[in-house]
């Protein structure tokens, strides 16, 4: 009996032993990987260097935005003794508050990683912070660099600015850390992805106190590639001048290929101010005269009788009239008891398509919206992208709006009557679009329907190695109506003929164009309108001017002197 308890304890002994080997095994040999890992992680931090940024570049290859070698203050927080004195000690080296506190909730997942909380710190005040360093090592002043934009406000909507990466741009794109750098607007963000290059990254080794044993690095940043726009920076500074101090602007674009040549919106900002971080009164300056809101590609404006040319394009194209369709105009359209008059009053006798978009005529454009329906017209709109954002290679663009019996009965709350059908056929009342929309109508009726991508970019580079080149891209996007566009463009020729834009002849060039005045919610004051492009047979040039809350008369010298502006160019080349 007790033979057989002697023997049964020693087999329990001997299982668990056993067992003790196989799980010593098991997590020494089997697991080794998963242990050692899990040490790694624990102990192991990754630190990022943000990497040069790519320029950008104009066509013709003049520097539009760059990196500048910069000593900036950044900090540790891991590295912090007290965080409320680390604190107090960045304030009275002039961070703000904000950046401190996204500093130090950033750290949560990057404790080892220096995050900057001023950038391009002054010659002067770097002996400051190099004083606080040999008593709080959380603070450091690194090396690092800043962006410059030498043309400031003449190239700022085309280049935007940068700035650290938001809490929304973190959750965008996990590559991203908060010491990176990323383009906020324009070229600077669309094209984000060539220009920012790779950080460098380096292991750190920390013990469990959370001291740095060891410094290992990984890798090298790698710098971003050059991008090359297609905007032309003399041509820019011919349509800024132009516009001179008008609110409004100017697009100037090749119909046959999309390609931006210049693109002004004023008022406008100095993007250096962002590098830095803009103060208070700057910002409060811009926000009132909305500076920072680029008004060809974002305003909601009546593009008044700029809109006429859709209005034709659905009476011919539905049958409501022919290009012979005739009517005597006695300088007003009766509706009931109301009037809808021509501009100045002014009565034009008889008026067929031809006339009527030579002269603006709101008497036929009323007339043949009548005839077509609001519904129709709609159609029309929205297959040339009026309802749509513009098929453009930009960040900040706005939808059109363009009304029909549903949108009043949804929006408005009221039914729809024939004066708002008449208010849309001269394009004013409800409809609301951009000047980049209007472009790309425009675009349309030069191209029989195609529609080409307004784009920005030309090619990338990396030094002088062409690592990726633009094509133009293009869709049918209307060519349903390609019988009725000569129609069209003839009247806009005869509005430079004989009608009202004989102010834009030149010796230069042959243009078409169509004005447009459309009516603002301020007492004498108008939104101007004028797209034209040249020349006729062979367009090259497209170009949209716009001035808001004028008295003057439409941009007719301000298209001039910049398609002059572009042939002049054009010439000094060859």
């Amino acid at each position: 009996m007790r033979n057989r308890a002697f023997y049964a304890l020693g087999l329990l002994v001997v299982l668990i032993a056993g067992g003790f080997i196989w799980r010593l095994h098991f997590l020494q040999i089997q697991q080794y990987d998963y242990y050692a890992t899990r040490e790694k992680n624990n102990y192991t931090r990754y630190v990022t260097e943000e990497p040069i940024r790519g320029r950008i570049l104009d066509t013709k290859g003049r520097v539009l935005a760059y990196d500048q070698t910069a000593y900036n203050v950044a900090v540790v927080p891991a590295l912090s003794k007290n965080a409320t004195t680390t604190k107090e000690n960045l304030f009275k080296l002039g961070a703000k508050a904000e950046d401190v506190e996204a500093a130090f909730e950033n750290s949560k997942l990057y404790p080892f990683q220096p995050m900057v909380v001023i950038q391009d710190i002054s010659e002067s005040n770097r002996l400051k912070v190099l004083e606080v360093e040999n008593h709080d090592p959380a603070i450091k002043l690194v090396l690092g660099s800043k962006r410059v934009y030498p043309y400031g406000q003449l190239g700022a909507f085309i280049t935007g600015y940068v700035g650290m990466a938001s809490k929304e741009d973190l959750q965008r794109d996990e590559n991203l850390r908060p010491s990176s750098i990323v383009g906020k607007m324009a070229a600077e963000k669309v094209f984000d992805s060539y220009l920012r290059g790779q950080p460098g990254i380096t292991e750190v080794l920390v013990d469990v106190t959370g001291r740095v044993v060891k410094e290992k690095l990984v890798s090298t940043p790698v710098k971003g590639y050059d991008v090359y726009l297609t905007v032309d920076m003399d041509l820019q500074k011919v349509a800024w001048d132009a516009v001179a101090n008008e609110v409004g602007g100017v697009i100037a674009a090749n119909p046959r290929d999309g390609s931006i040549y210049a693109l002004v919106s004023k008022p406008s900002f100095d993007p250096n101010v962002f590098v830095k971080g803009i103060d208070s009164a700057t910002w409060k300056e811009y926000e009132k005269n909305s500076s920072l809101v680029n008004r060809m590609t974002m305003s909601q404006i009546p593009p008044g009788s700029t809109f006429k040319v859709v209005t034709g394009l659905a009476g011919l194209y539905y049958h409501a009239i022919t290009p012979d369709f005739t009517i005597n105009d006695p300088g007003y359209l009766q509706l009931g008891s109301a009037r809808v008059w021509n501009y100045r009053h002014r009565s034009w006798g008889k008026v067929d398509f031809e006339k009527g978009l030579a002269v603006s005529n709101n008497v036929y454009f009323g007339t043949v919206g009548l005839r077509t329906g609001i519904d129709k017209i709609y159609e029309v709109a929205k297959t040339m992208g009026l309802t749509d954002y513009p098929w453009i290679e930009y960040d900040a663009v706005s939808k059109g709006i363009i009304p029909n019996q549903q949108w009043k009965k949804e929006v408005v709350g009221e039914p729809w009557y024939p004066g708002d059908t008449v208010n849309t056929s001269i394009g004013q009342g409800y409809v609301a679009v951009s000047p980049m929309l209007m472009a790309q109508v425009y675009q349309q009726i030069i191209n029989d329907g195609e529609l080409y991508k307004f784009r920005f970019l030309k090619e990338v580079r990396d030094g002088k190695t062409v690592v990726f080149k633009a094509e133009p891209e293009s869709r049918p996007q209307s060519t349903i109506y390609k019988n009725w566009f000569p129609v069209i463009r003839n009247g806009m020729e005869a509005g430079v003929d004989w009608g009202l834009l004989t102010g834009l002849k030149s010796s230069m060039y042959t243009a078409a164009g169509k004005s447009g005045t459309a009516e603002t919610e301020r007492a004498n004051k108008y939104h101007k309108w004028l797209i034209a492009y040249a020349n006729r047979n062979n367009p090259e040039i497209m170009v949209v001017s716009l001035r808001l809350y004028t008295t003057d008369t439409e941009p007719v010298k301000i298209t001039k002197t910049v398609m002059e502006g572009y042939f002049r160019g054009k010439s000094a080349v060859r």
